[in-house]
């Protein structure tokens, strides 16, 4: 599944070079820009952000700030690990959950993007499961760090 995380990643970022790229020429060049270019910026940036959120929670390569690491040793740098996990999956739990509860209106409304007139609720549904799965993942990480044995 990861694989095909990686591989759906590198598609989306290929397309949206290609879209940006087309844009930028037709803008500059032709003075005529991609028709509907910015509505699939945006839709390939979500799809994007979401595919690879999964990616980084499994790795744990999330942006972290080592400003207080020093502070924490032993005991408290186990528990501190285990707290991150448990409230970045928090976090995420809710993220899933407000995105369903919008994907579920976007699918009853039969919103449309305004020029391609591409459905919205597949994203919208895409982005919710991506989120459950990195939430799912971080609470993962939560319950090996807490079930390590702790240091003393």
């Amino acid at each position: 599944m990861f694989r095909l995380l990686q591989v759906l990643a590198a598609a989306t970022l290929f397309a949206l070079m290609c879209v940006v790229a087309v844009d930028v020429t037709g803008r500059y060049v032709f003075n005529r820009p991609l028709p509907a270019g910015y509505e699939m910026v945006q839709a390939l940036m979500g799809v994007l952000l979401f595919v690879t959120l999964p990616l980084v929670s499994r790795n744990n390569d999330h942006i972290a700030l080592g400003l207080l690491d020093p502070y924490f040793a032993g005991r408290l740098d186990w528990l501190r690990r285990g707290a991150i996990h448990l409230f970045s999956a928090a976090v995420l739990g809710f993220v899933t959950w407000r995105l369903a509860v919008h994907a579920a209106k976007l699918a009853q409304g039969g919103d449309l993007t305004p020029v391609l007139q591409m459905p919205l609720a597949p994203i919208a549904w895409f982005m919710a499961a991506a989120a459950a799965l990195s939430s799912a993942l971080l609470l993962a990480l939560a319950f090996r760090c807490f079930s390590q044995r702790r240091p003393s």
